[in-house]
Parts: structure tokens; sequence; C-alpha cells
């Protein structure tokens, strides 16, 4: 408990040092705001579990300029919080008096002792360059993977493929293609376009009402949040294996919805797979920005 309140106390004076506030840490982080109160009380047995515990403090320090990893590696137990306060608070306090100050001792009275918080921070300052090495390693070899998807245009329209019979002296070309043409069905056609990590457009045309999204648990739970004009219509926390189902308001044309860890969750719309990881890095938190298009 003791580490989860330096923790939450840690962040807090990041965040206030940056002057954010709260609601502006919660569009940044998309973490609802009793969530990053519990977090900079140190309460975080009112989070829904270890796995999102760790997912929001990666996220909290990142947007405050904080170490995540180091942060969860306090939460796990495996290292100890900067102790520079703690040295602080130890220092005896000098008084003075005229030009002299009362600080003078025996010189045995300063052992290895004294030089503790000195080598305390020294391995700090060690284990946090490590860390950042590592980092950087995983970065470069990431790059590739993270830049390389532009658009993914998903045809979910079985194309008819025109045949042309072979022209005869008597056949007339006109009514060839006018048979062809009218036996064509429209069907839905999903285009994704990933325009930055953590954010893909989704344009989806020729829908047929009603507009359903079914969405599936994987792995692990996961938090779906579906937003009409603001406005939540779906706040769910997915089991494995769980499904859960919305059906849009009649009309609508642009639709928000977010992930908490896309990868624990599979999405349909209208019965049709919306493979909105496909050519993406695999993120713990994606946001999908829908629009559609009705069929006439």
């Amino acid at each position: 408990m003791g580490n989860e309140l330096l923790i939450g106390d840690k962040l807090r004076q990041a965040r206030l040092n940056k002057n954010i506030s709260l609601d502006e840490l919660q569009q940044k982080t998309k973490i609802q705001k009793r969530y990053l109160e519990a977090i900079e009380k140190g309460a975080f047995d009112l989070l829904p579990g270890d796995y999102y515990v760790r997912t929001f403090l990666r996220q909290y320090a990142e947007v405050v300029g904080e170490d995540g990893e180091h942060l969860i590696a306090v939460f796990n137990g495996e290292t100890e919080l900067d102790a520079t306060t703690a040295v602080k608070a130890r220092q005896p306090i000098e008084t003075v008096e005229g030009s002299r100050m009362t600080t003078h001792g025996p010189a045995k009275s300063r052992t290895w002792l004294d030089y503790l918080p000195t080598i305390l921070m020294a391995l700090i300052a060690l284990t946090i360059l490590i860390i950042v090495g590592y980092l950087s390693i995983q970065d470069k070899k990431a790059n590739p993977i993270i830049a390389t998807p532009n658009s993914v245009e998903v045809q979910n329209a079985a194309t008819s493929q025109s045949t042309e019979a072979k022209e005869t002296k008597e056949t007339r070309p006109s009514e060839t293609t006018e048979s062809t043409s009218s036996s064509e069905e429209i069907k839905m056609k999903i285009a994704i376009n990933h325009v930055a990590p953590r954010v893909s457009e989704v344009k989806v045309e020729n829908v047929e009402k009603p507009v359903q999204l079914d969405f599936t648990g994987l792995n692990d739970r996961c938090w779906v949040g579906v937003q009409v004009d603001g406005a939540y219509i779906l706040q769910y926390t997915l089991a494995p294996q769980e499904k859960q189902s919305v059906e849009l308001p009649a009309g609508v044309t642009s639709v928000k919805i977010t992930f908490g860890a896309s990868s624990n969750v599979q999405m349909h719309l209208n019965q049709e797979l919306l493979d909105f990881a496909k050519d993406a890095p695999e993120l713990l938190q994606k946001e999908l920005n829908l629009t559609l298009a009705y069929a006439q």
C-alpha cells in the first residue's frame, strides 16, 4: 500500500507541475476521471484489476512525462521509488550562529552510512539508464512496423466479374451490357485508414438499416465505449468469450468507438467482421472514428 501512495503522489505532482487538470488528463488518456483520482490517492483496489492498473499507470506517466515502466516495476515490488525525498527528510537541520554553523562533529562520526543516499541515487540513475536504453532498442525495432501501415481497404463486396460474351455478327452489345448491370448487387464496403498509431478512420458505405455493433471478448478483459454525438450509448468491460451488442440510433452517420485493450476484442458491424487490427501495430488502447453512408 505504501508504494501505491508514493506512485500516486508522484504522478499527481508531475501533473500539477505541467498545469494539467484531471479533465484534460481524461481527454488525453481516455481514462475515466474516477480512476485517475483513485490512482492519485493510491487506491489501486478501486481499479478493474492489476492489468488495468499497469495500463493506466503507463498511460498516465506518458502524458505527464514520467517513466511508466519504472513506476510499474515499483508497483510490482521489483524496485523502489526515487529516494531523493526520503534522503532530504533524513538530513539534519543546520543551525547558524553568526557566521559559524553547528554541524561540526568528530571526524569518525561520518561513516559509509553518510554516503548511502549518494549510492542509492547512483543505483537508481543506473537502473533508469538501463530501462531507457532497453526501451530505445525496442522502439528502433518497432519503428518499421509502426511506419508501414498507411491505409488498408477491405472489400466485403463480392466483386462481380463481368464476362463479356464474344461478339458474333448477330449479337447486339447494348443488350448484353444492360442484362449484366441489372444482375449486380450492391454490397457493403469497409475502408480503414490508420491515421495514427492509436487512431483509425473507418468509412462504411452501402450500410443497411438498422446498424448493429457486436463485440466479443478474446483472451482477456477489454473496456468498450461507444459514443454518439459525444454521449455514451455503451460502456462495458468484456470478459473473455463474452459478447455484447448495441444498435445505433436511426440515421446516425458518425460514431466514436474506444477500446481499452484492443488486442482482446473482436468487432462485427451488421455481422461483417471489422478487422481494425489488420496490418496495424498491436496497442493497448485504440480509437475508431466510424463514418456511415447508408444504402439508397
